[in-house]
């Protein structure tokens, strides 16, 4: 649901915050491309200049943990040297 802060897959929530909704967001739009860690993180964050390198791999490790405990085990792959992909 977009409109609240949880996912939820067989029964099981999931609490995401703001910015790894719009990452989730972000690739469900994309389903099944490539999605470049670069338009991922322009699409975040529209000033970059405060965003340090490792963010993105943060919060998709984060949103891949939240996942994984509701049964979403390896939803979000990373194509190496490219992005990620759902």
């Amino acid at each position: 649901h977009l409109e609240s802060s949880f996912i939820e897959y067989n029964g099981e929530k999931a609490e995401l915050t703001k910015n790894e909704l719009k990452i989730l967001y972000y690739l469900f739009k994309n389903a099944g491309k490539i999605c470049p860690r670069n338009d991922i993180v322009d699409f975040l964050w529209d000033n970059r200049l405060y965003v340090d390198n490792n963010a993105l791999s943060v919060k998709i490790t984060r949103i891949r943990d939240k996942l994984t405990a509701i049964g979403l085990r390896d939803f979000i792959k990373t194509k190496h040297s490219q992005g990620y992909i759902l």
